[in-house]
């Protein structure tokens, strides 16, 4: 299985990208998710469109323009994380020597496989030596793994990673639809300064009954950050027991919120509308790595198109991490066919051949795609594939061009490393190109997602004039 993933998805490939959904465990953890595509609960406002459970977008062209949103204040870039000393103890030589196999198996991935073999500048055999002294020093297992994650970063890709076997565990419950926890259900993003950007909530979920909405961000949990130090989410808890929330929606003062905890499972949500007054639907795609995804965007078309069909569709791929490359492709595969690049490695060349799928007309649909700085990887690949192919008008900012392949090591202890090992290559394109450039749009939207709100996004606003138009 071959796989590419964000710049956050670090807890493993999940679409969460660093996204904490609604609270999960470990240092990256997974979305959380309810049902596939139920229609939003009564208490939020979304007024349904047809009898087919489809709801009108609460941004209305008709509508009066609004006045400018308040800016939220500036962010500033995640700083690249730096390597901190373990805490060495007095280990058994049997573990030692495990360690150290394991170590080797991560060290010769990277350097038998990784995409640049001169390792983005960085001497690989110095950084191994000196990650290989510290392990025979004496760690713990959590201290090992931690030291691990550490060393991949130093290639300094942001998209290759290392996971331990209990985030391999979570993350194989994510990517199969089959989320269990305790928590709020909202998909979460952090923030630099301990808050968290809405991405979604869940269909009726905790969060979408108190009011939570997409584009909100959560200042803080409980009067503190929304993560503990250890990474789990604040937002967890048992379930029946309640959290307190400071909440900012774009524009507004901040205010409290309390939300009862309750189990969420199942697979990460897709949310769609259609926008009122035109036959233009939407569909936001927050990842690609639930395996469920590809399947709530085939019954997102039927249901659009159960009553006619649409004049356009826009496909929101802004805060689209990246995930599986067999989810991605049948998503592409909705909207186009045949030969579309290649994935190149050091030693092989893999072709892209996308197998077409019509759904209500999905092959002809005039198309927007709203990019921007936090679409990555897969996201990045199928807007950029549709831009070229000439199916697809890209609305946004441009991407940061984190477009390498993931492949997957599996080692003794259960460890798992995920290696850039391939860079695509677009039809008529050199190799990489797009790692250089990221998905350019032709119509430049301004603002960040905690910047607007669902009815005043300038992104929807911007590909709605462009279909109307056509």
């Amino acid at each position: 299985m071959s796989s590419i993933r964000s710049v956050f998805s670090v807890l493993g490939a999940l679409a969460c990208a660093g996204l904490a959904c609604g609270g999960a465990a470990g240092t990256s953890p997974p979305p959380s998710a309810e049902s596939q595509s139920a229609p939003a609960s009564a208490s939020t406002p979304w007024p349904v469109a047809n009898e087919f459970g489809v709801r009108y977008c609460l941004y209305d062209p008709a509508a009066p323009e609004p006045a400018p949103a308040l800016a939220a204040p500036a962010r500033s870039p995640t700083p690249f994380p730096t390597s901190t000393p373990p805490s060495q103890i007095a280990a058994e030589p049997q573990d030692v020597a495990r360690q150290i196999e394991v170590f080797n198996g991560v060290w010769n991935a990277v350097n038998d496989h990784y995409v640049d073999p001169g390792f983005n500048g960085r001497d690989w055999a110095a950084i191994g030596d000196r990650y290989q002294a510290l392990i025979q020093e004496g760690l713990s297992d959590e201290a090992f793994y931690a030291l691990l994650k550490e060393m991949i970063n130093e290639l300094g890709d942001q998209h290759s990673y290392f996971q331990s076997p209990a985030a391999i565990e979570e993350e194989a419950r994510a990517v199969a639809g089959q989320l269990d926890f305790v928590g709020i259900g909202a998909l979460l993003q952090n923030t630099t300064d301990g808050g968290a950007q809405v991405i979604l909530v869940f269909p009726d979920g905790p969060a979408a009954e108190a009011g939570l909405l997409p584009h909100d961000t959560i200042l803080n949990v409980d009067g503190g950050p929304v993560r503990h130090e250890n990474g789990i989410s604040r937002t967890r808890g048992p379930e029946g027991t309640t959290v307190n929330l400071t909440v900012r929606s774009p524009g507004e003062a901040p205010r409290e919120m309390t939300v009862t905890r309750r189990r969420v499972t199942g697979g990460l949500p897709v949310d769609s509308c259609l926008v009122p007054g035109t036959r233009l639907g939407y569909v936001m795609l927050p990842t690609f790595l639930d395996e469920t995804i590809d399947d709530q965007v085939r019954e997102a078309l039927k249901s659009m198109t159960a009553d006619g069909s649409v004049d356009g569709l826009i496909l929101d791929m802004r805060m689209n991490g990246g995930g599986l490359g067999s989810v991605a492709e049948a998503t592409l595969g909705m909207f186009l066919g045949g030969p579309q690049g290649a994935y190149v490695t050091r030693e092989s060349r893999e072709e892209l051949v996308v197998e077409v799928e019509d759904i209500g007309g999905s092959q002809t649909v005039p198309l927007v795609i709203l990019v921007g700085g936090d679409s990555v990887s897969y996201g990045e690949i199928v807007s950029g594939i549709l831009q070229l192919a000439g199916r697809a008008t890209v609305v946004g900012q441009a991407t940061l061009g984190n477009v390498e392949q993931l492949r997957r090591y599996d080692f003794l202890d259960g460890s798992r490393a995920w290696i850039a090992s391939a860079t695509f290559e677009p039809i008529g394109l050199p190799a990489g190109f797009w790692e250089d450039t990221g998905i350019i749009p032709e119509v430049f939207v301004s603002g960040t997602w905690d910047e607007f709100s669902e009815a005043d996004d300038p992104g929807l606003a911007a590909a709605v004039e462009i279909l109307l138009a056509r």
